[in-house]
């Protein structure tokens, strides 16, 4: 549970800091909080006991995988 907590603080910071970085541009609220968002998203779901269980399974490692890398790349792109 400690690296999907750990991928999750990354996107989350990812997006703090793209948001500072390129406040001049327009729409960077957008574009920040869709790397935000995931993290966000994800950071809950490894509180939640319920939802915890279903992160265990090998589909969901690979679709929080991509969804990371994804919004990552997005960060960097963008």
């Amino acid at each position: 549970m400690n690296n999907y907590r750990m991928w999750a603080y990354a996107l989350i910071a990812t997006g703090f800091i793209n948001w500072d970085y390129q406040r001049a541009q327009q729409n960077v609220t957008i574009h920040s909080l869709l790397i935000i968002v995931p993290g966000a998203i994800l950071l809950g779901i490894t509180f939640s006991k319920a939802l915890s269980a279903h992160l265990q399974r090998s589909w969901a490692k690979y679709f929080w995988g991509a969804i990371g890398i994804a919004a990552l790349a997005y960060a960097f792109i963008n």
